[in-house]
C-alpha cells in the first residue's frame, strides 16, 4: 500500500502530523516522518535520502518549506529504487491526513494525487 513521507523543518510538526494521522487511520498507513537537524530547526537532505530509499513501495512526500522542498526534490531525484515517489505540493498537515484517509478507504495512488490537486491544486 502506498506510504507517506513527511518532510518539515521541526521534529514536532513531523512527528504531531504523524501522530494525528495515525489516530486517524491507525497504523494501516505507512508514515515515516523527519525533522529537524540535530534537536534545531532545519533539514537534512541526507536523512530525506535515507527515508526515500527505505520505502517498500510507493510513496507521496509531503514537505513544508524551503529546504525541505528542495532536499525532497534531490531526494526523489537521486532515488534510484523501483518504486514510485511523488512530491505532493499540499499543506502539510491537511494534505497528510486528506491522502491517509483515502489510501485508508483503498483508493489508489493516482485517486489520491488527483484529489489532492483538486482540493488543494
Amino acid at each position: 500500500m502506498t506510504q507517506i513521507i513527511i518532510v518539515s523543518h521541526s521534529k514536532e510538526i513531523a512527528d504531531g502530523t504523524k501522530a494525528l494521522v495515525n489516530q486517524m487511520v491507525g497504523e494501516n498507513i505507512k508514515i515515516t516522518a523527519q525533522g529537524g537537524v540535530h534537536g534545531e530547526i532545519g533539514t537534512s537532505y541526507d536523512d530525506i535520502q535515507t527515508m526515500v530509499n527505505q520505502i517498500d513501495d510507493d510513496a507521496l512526500c509531503f514537505y513544508d518549506i524551503g529546504s525541505a522542498e528542495m532536499n525532497t526534490d534531490l531526494a526523489i531525484e537521486m532515488y534510484e529504487g523501483e518504486h514510485r515517489v511523488e512530491k505532493i505540493d499540499a499543506p502539510i498537515v491537511e494534505g497528510t491526513f486528506t491522502a491517509a484517509v483515502n489510501l485508508s478507504v483503498g483508493k489508489t495512488i493516482d485517486e489520491v494525487i488527483d484529489e489532492l490537486n483538486t482540493k488543494f491544486g
